[in-house]
């Protein structure tokens, strides 16, 4: 007979974790692209690489999708490690 497994108190916990910042995730990363896009670069800023210019306003929007997704990531497998699981009997 099939039985249903279920998510534990800890486990439904850790996956509604993950759903939230997901929402953070997106929300945090539009927002940022958002901002990032309407500031002008100033006309004197000639180095290139400096975090003031418009590569250095994209580098750091993908700096902080790394640090962004690398936290995801570890909610993800905490999600994924308290998945219910079936009884191999």
């Amino acid at each position: 007979m099939e039985q249903n497994t279920t998510r534990g108190l800890g486990g439904k916990l850790a996956l509604w974790a993950f759903y939230a910042f997901c929402g953070y995730f997106a929300w945090a990363m539009l927002r940022y692209l958002w901002v990032v896009s309407k500031i002008p670069s100033a006309p004197d800023m000639v180095v290139e690489g400096d975090l003031g210019s418009t590569s250095g306003k994209w580098i750091g929007a993908f700096l902080g999708f790394l640090v962004l997704g690398a936290v995801g990531l570890i909610l993800g497998g905490i999600a994924w490690y308290t998945r219910p699981r079936g009884n191999n009997e």
